[in-house]
């Protein structure tokens, strides 16, 4: 959680899009922006920069996408962009034969577990009907943040290159790796973070 903020500021501070996978080594929970700390949860829980519900993970894929205040897409509105977002996690999933829908639903939202409660334009599988992607946006300064969890096998969560490959080319013209020579101080700056905010009570336990 704390480098996906770092590496959001580098967005806002120099207009450079950042792309970012991960997996988790042990059962853990992140909860939104706004949300209570959840008195049940006995699983490392963390509370995110973005909004959204409660989400478990240990078997998904998260990811962070940012995108800088001049990108058009930073700045149509949150839906929008959430539905572009996904269109491109459908089409590059369908690639390795997983299929699936984008859920149609408009009615209200809750902030219980995320992947209980289907958003419009949540990933659905086609084979069970059920919620297996979605996420989590902010905006600050004109800059976007989303951050996002796909529950997949363990072979296209650990080996996720042979998708995610194709994700990159729908939402951009050219990839390229992060720059060297900002590595150090994104590096830096996640851990400031992480002491000062993600591993503090205040943090995760404000109301």
């Amino acid at each position: 959680m704390a480098l996906d903020e770092a590496l959001f500021h580098v967005t806002r501070e120099h207009a450079l899009p950042v792309i970012r996978y991960y997996t988790w080594d042990a059962p853990a929970l992140s909860f939104g922006y706004s949300e209570l700390f959840p008195s049940e949860e006995t699983a490392d829980a963390v509370r995110r920069y973005t909004g959204g519900g409660r989400v478990e993970h240990g078997n998904d894929l998260t990811f962070l996408l940012t995108l800088p205040a001049d990108s058009s897409v930073a700045r149509v509105n949150a839906s929008e962009r959430y539905r572009w977002i996904h269109e491109a996690l459908k089409a590059a999933l369908g690639q390795v034969d997983v299929r699936l829908f984008l859920e149609g639903n408009s009615g209200a939202t809750s902030p219980g577990p995320c992947f209980q409660t289907p958003v419009p334009a949540d990933l659905m599988s086609l084979q069970t009907g059920k919620k297996i992607g979605g996420g989590a946006q902010r905006r600050s300064r004109g800059s976007v943040i989303h951050q996002g969890s796909i529950r997949l096998s363990h072979d296209l969560r650990t080996k996720h290159e042979v998708w995610t490959d194709f994700f990159e080319k729908e939402l951009s013209k050219r990839v390229e790796s992060f720059p060297e020579v900002r590595r150090q101080k994104v590096i830096d700056e996640a851990e400031r973070l992480a002491v000062t905010r993600y591993r503090c009570a205040d943090w995760n336990h404000r109301r």
